[in-house]
Order: C-alpha cells, then structure tokens, then sequence
C-alpha cells in the first residue's frame, strides 16, 4: 500500500523538497493532504499535479479565494482548518510550517496517532518537553527532517542515551564564517541567505549565518534525544559532509555522512523504516 502522506508547509522550500521526492517514487506515496499560508498559485498548482483529497490555507482570505477556483478539492480554511487537516488519519504527517504557527498542528497530528515527520524546529523549542511526552503519551514517533538531527536518529537507532557520551553537532560556520569584525561591517541581507552548502528558506539562511540556528538545534536536539545540554558540542565543519556523531561511552564514535540534499532525511523521515532507493547524487569520497 502507498504511504499515505500530509504535508503542512507545502509551498514552502522543505514541503517542495518532500513533494519532489514524491514525484520520484510513483505508486510509493499517496498525497492525501496540502497545507499552506496563502501561496494559491504554488498551491493550485500542487493540487493540480497531486490530487489530494483535501487541503488547508491558514489565511482565510487566501482560502477563499482558492475556493472560489474550483479545484475539485475541499479547502479547509483559517488556522483551525489546517489543525483539521493535521488530525486526518495518515501514516505521516510531514510538519514543515514556519515558526510558532505549526505547534497546533503538530499536536493535532499527535493526538490522531498520526506519524511526525518534523521539519520545523520551533515546536520543540517553545514546548518540547510537552510535545515530546504528549508523542510518548499517544505511542506516535517523532521522526527529525532537519539533516544533523536525523543523522543522530540514525546513529542513535538500538542505542539508548545512557549509552551516549557526547553528540558532536556540525554546524556549516554560514556565509560569514572567517570573515573578520571589520568585514562584516557591510554585510548585506542578500548575502546571509546565500547559504555556502544548503540550498533552504530566508529565515533558516539567515538563522545559520548568525549561527543562531545551531543554538535552537540544541534546544531541538535536547528534546528529541531527551539529553542534557552538556551532552552536546558543535564543530564547526564547512563542507557539510558530516551531519553529525554520536560518540558512546565505550569510545566509540558513530558518524552520519552524506552530500547536502534535503530530500535525503525527507525520504528517510517519510519512509521509516524502510528504506527506499534513491535516484538523488551520492556522495563522492574520493572528491
């Protein structure tokens, strides 16, 4: 059978990503939901190449309007129609929304007993422990889509956290990183989204390019792996191979390497625990 899938946060760079792999894999996945904030015409769009049954826009004028396009598709409308969306029975749940908006949805997904893929840090941030113990609560996997925690899921699997020592998290170092005090008296908008190795949103870009974004993976990463702080510590790796380590108390170090492309943890999040075939580059060692 298909994977019956949802995607919050589809027009967005991480629910494009996840569709793209959708579109390798024809028959592996059935896109049953759509949600967006008020991009109609990347949304219509998606509607019209993948059929879902139903689909939400968090901006009630926006879903209106959509309505009013005639799609053939129900259009749920405002925040609590993407909360609506969330709760539909599915195997995944893929939560890409940006911010503090996606926390309802994330929950709404858990208590329908619905799988989390979660590409979106912040939930865990504001109330991870809460969304952590609501998850363990309803018996529902919380499965990370960012790529460094994702790397520890792997590294982590048939170990438990009294086996860890210390996560080594890499960080990229961003745009900026070497730049001089004086040097980076300039520095413009433009240039803090343009990402040495990821490819990802305005607000993620600029969040790795203050380095900012590593601080909030920590917060993340404490929830997720239900660890200390002190158990982490970030290096600072510009070429982005390594995504991460786990190093356990016996001294061995496991390591998570691959090129940098999204769409790998997407499809590891969305086809757990199988895994699947992929078309995308591999990594070149000998490069």
């Amino acid at each position: 059978m298909p994977i019956k899938l949802t995607i919050l946060g589809s027009t967005g760079s991480i629910g494009r990503s996840a569709l793209d792999v959708v579109r390798q894999y024809p028959g592996e996945f059935e896109v049953y939901g759509l949600a967006a904030n008020s991009d109609i015409e990347g949304l219509s769009r998606q509607i019209a190449e993948f059929n879902p049954v139903s689909v939400a826009v968090s901006d009630e004028t926006a879903a209106e309007q959509l309505a009013s396009l005639g799609t053939g598709v129900a259009v749920l409308s405002g925040q609590s129609g993407v909360e609506a969306l969330a709760a539909e029975d599915v195997d995944v749940v893929l939560c890409a929304i940006v911010g503090s908006a996606g926390l309802q949805a994330l929950l709404s997904a858990i208590d329908s007993g619905n799988r989390v893929a979660l590409a979106n840090k912040e939930p865990l941030v504001m109330a991870g422990d809460y969304v952590m113990s609501r998850a363990r609560e309803k018996g529902v996997k919380v499965l990370p889509v960012d790529s460094e925690h994702c790397a520890i899921f792997q590294c982590l699997e048939g170990h438990s956290a009294s086996e860890v020592y210390r996560i080594h998290l890499t960080a990229s170092g961003g745009p900026f990183y070497g730049r001089s005090r004086e040097e980076m008296a300039g520095v413009r908008p433009e240039e803090a989204v343009r990402h040495p190795t990821w490819d990802m949103g305005a607000k993620i870009s600029v969040e790795s390019a203050t380095l900012m974004n590593k601080g909030l993976e920590v917060i993340e990463a404490m929830r997720l792996f239900d660890l200390p702080a002190e158990a982490f510590e970030i290096v600072i790796h510009p070429q982005s191979i390594v995504h991460s380590m786990v190093e356990f108390t016996d001294g061995n170090i496991l390591a998570h390497l691959g090129v940098t492309d999204m769409r790998i943890p997407i499809q590891f999040a969305l086809t757990w625990p199988k895994r699947v075939k992929s078309s995308i580059k591999r990594l070149d060692l000998t490069a």
